[in-house]
């Protein structure tokens, strides 16, 4: 038995070369996320007129340039949810789970997640902090970099 396909390509291929050039840019901010927590990454506004009543977060450059620069890749999938239907997370547990027990078979699942949490920070803020602070951006960077590298070497 082969290895199994994907999208008419199989696995090793995409990871190496559909998919590798974003993976290695989005790699570099692997130890970024390594020991961040939501707090890190985001602070009240605290303008020159005192403190605001209305409560927005004040974002860490670097994690805007991350989410600028993930939403720009080829890793990015809109239909992201399909794919939690389809694994059936439902909890953060299983994602966490998911994001673990994560072969090369399921690099769509990686997508979905990195994808959610990407696109819904755009316009609910609290994502962008969540999944720094739960640690989903750095497990999702680290599994894709292990997948590659694992790839790579087979």
């Amino acid at each position: 038995m082969g290895d199994m396909t994907y999208e008419g390509q199989n696995y090793t291929e995409a990871l190496t070369v559909r998919y590798a050039a974003d993976i290695q840019k989005l790699s570099k901010y692997i130890h970024y996320f390594e020991n961040k927590k939501g707090r890190d990454v985001a602070g009240d506004y605290d303008g020159d007129q005192g403190k605001s009543s209305l409560k927005f977060p004040v974002y860490d450059s670097t994690l805007l340039a991350f989410a600028k620069e993930a939403g720009e890749t080829t890793l990015i999938d809109p239909n992201y949810i399909y794919k939690y239907r389809q694994y059936r997370i439902t909890t953060e547990k299983a994602e966490k789970e998911a994001i673990q027990d994560a072969k090369p078979r399921d690099l769509d699942l990686l997508r979905a997640i990195l994808s959610r949490y990407v696109l819904e920070g755009r316009y609910k803020s609290v994502r962008w902090v969540e999944a720094t602070e739960r640690g989903i951006f750095h497990d999702v960077l680290q599994k894709l970099v292990d997948l590659y590298n694992y790839a790579k070497v087979k």
